[in-house]
């Protein structure tokens, strides 16, 4: 194999493009010529790219972050409001001196105390809020609800 040094290399591209340019090199076309015509069939359909984030994915690469999809979030995140269990029931009212005592699940409260239940894999902080002639006013997570006795209990 044959090997030049690249100034003669060069000065070879060199020559070959100065011997070369009048058989076809120079752009003699004119200014309304349409390449692409040229080359596409007569009624073939046109391909039209649409920029949309929302549609389709890079082929070559699909899981790029180059163009992330816009994501739209609200103004006020859902406000997901706590809500007293089911599992609390009043077992009973008793008043001893002036003083009244509610039974809640296995407790015995006053009112403005709290108490540690578990229900499951869960704690809850439950408050006796106010203890009424029939029912009792629990909080338990800020969520209040008012617990009845059940019928037939005085």
């Amino acid at each position: 194999m044959l090997t030049l040094p690249r100034p003669i290399l060069a000065l070879s591209w060199l020559t070959a493009g100065v011997l070369l340019a009048p058989w076809g090199w120079a752009d003699n076309r004119p200014a309304s010529f349409n390449p692409i015509a040229a080359v596409v069939p007569a009624g073939a359909p046109r391909s039209e790219f649409v920029d949309d984030r929302e549609f389709g994915k890079d082929p070559f690469f699909p899981n790029s972050g180059r163009r992330p999809k816009a994501v739209v979030r609200t103004a006020e995140p859902d406000v997901v409001r706590p809500n007293v269990p089911d599992a609390l029931a009043l077992k009973g009212i008793s008043h001893i001196n002036e003083k009244k005592l509610a039974i809640i699940n296995t407790y015995t409260v006053a009112e403005g105390e709290e108490f540690s239940l578990h229900l499951g894999t869960q704690t809850l902080r439950v408050k006796c809020v106010e203890i009424k002639d029939r029912s009792v006013v629990v909080s338990v997570n800020g969520a209040t609800k008012e617990l009845t006795l059940r019928a037939g209990f005085q």
